[in-house]
């Protein structure tokens, strides 16, 4: 299952949490029990090597490269 990131406007705090793809909910903040603060963090989504191919050599399951020398290390 994939974990997403949040960061809570109100208290400035960070977080991850693992839900499924079609779980569209915003989590209340771990630290501060905000949700009206809560925003997800756009950019990253770690599938946890969900994804891993034969062509993915290092394991990062995001290069289609045998060598990786250009993403995961």
């Amino acid at each position: 299952m994939p974990k997403y990131t949040y960061s809570c406007n109100k208290c400035e705090y960070t977080f991850t949490v693992t839900k499924s793809m079609m779980d569209e909910t915003v989590p209340d903040c771990l630290k501060c029990t905000s949700n009206d603060n809560v925003n997800r963090v756009w950019g990253y989504i770690n599938l946890g090597g969900m994804f891993k191919g034969s062509g993915s050599s290092s394991g990062c399951g995001t290069c289609s490269s045998n060598s990786c020398s250009t993403c995961c290390k």
